[in-house]
């Protein structure tokens, strides 16, 4: 019971420190994509 407890607590943290991590990299991920100009404007 005790090794169980320790491994959710384990999951938990690393769960905790990655989410803003995770949530940089999405953002850099979508600033990427939004330099593609989605309708080519005509000269």
């Amino acid at each position: 019971m005790r090794s169980i407890s320790i491994f959710i607590l384990l999951i938990y943290w690393s769960i905790i420190i990655l989410a803003p991590v995770i949530s940089k990299e999405k953002k850099i991920f979508e600033k990427r994509i939004d330099f593609a100009p989605k309708i080519k404007p005509n000269k």
